[in-house]
């Protein structure tokens, strides 16, 4: 009853705040008072999680977003919801079209901030050391949503050094009165990078289902040292990872079971490092990734015909990834990352769980700083040949041949469905080109990190809250 208790308590919260993504997240009283125990806490960040389930976060948007506005997954027509608008970048400040972007990673931030100072100021006697774990918990969650928020409203970090504007850094539980700016993108991977450095020890390394443990957070290390050019920290944090964990129960898939750990009954497999857990009596329904990729469901997205080409290519004719593109229609081709139930896959599920980190990125997250001089190049080209022979066992990469764009093009491979290639392309300055095929007209054909578009506005209701908050450059703050 007390876990109905709290998460009503902060369904109530969020209602009441003029629907949050008007103001940021304030202190409140009754979720203060909610937290007491440790089984309290334990609900309450049962509840961090539940909030980063929805729709318009991690069980669909984020995957979505960083998918379907770069080169390899496209709308296939025109429709009213937000994998369109995404598509098409018809974002205005006054109507984001992207989901939750700006207010579920702020709801997230303010019931972490509300577990983290009530375990910080001494308010919870118990296990230590669960204790510690749930702190380390709500620490990294809110560095998570931090993350998230910068790069989706702030500009690359290597496109200025992170100089340009950011978003608010919030490290406490607000007060009323406070209405934080904007910080600089290199101020906010700093904040990130530091919380997540503190959130590790902290944390627990046993496998805990539709939570992040340790690796998990290590992983995501890996991945923010990346966003922001600290190439030596990114291979150093991922290398470590990958040997530690082997001979663990964390393990790449093999090249026969590859396609098996994206099976709908196959949840937490051995590359799992932190999903997003579902039930088919607790999903997105209707809104979920699963059904807005499959023909059957919305059939909102495909893989572009770009993708199926780099597939298409001879040294690429035996790559087990083939088996997770279908043609259903004959002419349009459907990514089944996200299947439905049985081998055939013609229904639709609402309740496949959602990998947010997956061990082979880490792999991939190590080649990608090796071959920009952050480690041990050899080492870095033994980490992608371990993903790129095990997709096809006839393939490897030779030392004359590794190179950032040889990277890229693995991580196009690999990680497609899973909302990396946008950030991927424009964090590296790469040009997305979306022509011909079955791209829509009117879709944006070259983008880069000097199309104003490529980050989204802050809502213009900040504004009104908030006089001194800064917009993006091309947007309206009306």
């Amino acid at each position: 009853m007390k876990k109905i208790f709290v998460i009503i308590a902060s369904a109530i919260l969020a209602v009441s705040c003029e629907g949050f993504l008007d103001q940021y997240p304030h202190t409140s009283i009754t979720s203060d008072k909610a937290i007491s125990t440790v089984d309290d806490v334990e609900y309450a960040v049962n509840g961090i999680y539940d909030l980063m389930s929805s729709a318009g976060y991690y069980g669909g948007t984020m995957f979505y977003y960083g998918d379907i506005k770069g080169d390899d997954v496209q709308s296939l027509y025109q429709s009213g919801r937000d994998t369109y608008y995404c598509y098409m970048f018809s974002h205005t400040s006054n109507g984001l079209h992207a989901g939750s972007l700006w207010g579920r990673p702020w709801y997230v931030i303010r019931q972490a901030s509300n577990v983290i100072a009530a375990i910080e100021e001494g308010k919870i006697e118990g296990d230590k050391a669960r204790l510690n774990n749930l702190l380390g918990q709500a620490i990294a969650t809110r560095a998570l949503a931090h993350f998230d928020l910068t790069r989706v409203f702030g500009y690359p970090y290597a496109k200025d050094n992170g100089a340009s504007w950011g978003v608010p850094i919030v490290d406490h539980v607000l007060d009323i009165t406070e209405n934080p700016i904007r910080n600089t993108v290199a101020e906010c991977y700093d904040f990130i990078i530091k919380e997540l450095n503190r959130a590790i020890p902290l944390m627990s390394t046993a496998k805990d289902n539709g939570r992040m443990n340790q690796y998990a957070v290590r992983a995501l290390l890996s991945r923010v040292y990346l966003y922001c050019e600290k190439n030596t920290e990114a291979f150093n944090t991922a290398s470590a990872l990958i040997e530690e964990l082997k001979g663990t129960s964390y393990q790449l898939a093999t090249n026969e079971n590859y396609i098996a750990q994206f099976a709908l009954e196959n949840t937490f497999s051995s590359e799992s490092l932190f999903e997003i857990a579902n039930s088919q009596s607790d999903n997105q329904s209707w809104d979920s990734l699963s059904y807005l990729y499959h023909w059957w469901g919305y059939a909102d997205m495909i893989v572009t015909l770009d993708f199926i080409d780099i597939l298409d290519r001879k040294e690429n004719w035996d790559d087990v990834r083939w088996w997770l593109v279908s043609n259903e229609r004959g002419w349009q081709y459907w990514l089944m990352k996200y299947p439905g139930p049985g081998p055939d896959r013609w229904t639709p599920a609402v309740y496949n769980n959602l990998m947010v980190l997956r061990l082979s990125e880490v792999y991939l997250n190590a080649a990608e700083a090796g071959v920009k001089g952050g480690g041990d190049k050899a080492k870095a080209l033994e980490y992608l040949n371990a993903i790129v022979t095990r997709a096809n066992p006839n393939k490897s990469i030779a030392e004359a041949d590794f190179n950032l764009n040889t990277v890229l093009e693995e991580r196009r491979l690999e990680l497609v469905g899973e909302g990396h290639r946008y950030f991927d392309a424009l964090r590296n300055h790469v040009t997305i080109k979306r022509e011909g095929g079955l791209h829509l007209i009117g879709a944006p054909t070259d983008i880069d990190w000097d199309y104003e578009k490529c980050v989204l506005p802050i809502p213009v209701s900040q504004f009104e809250l908030n006089p001194d908050m800064q917009q993006n450059p091309g947007y309206s703050r009306e």
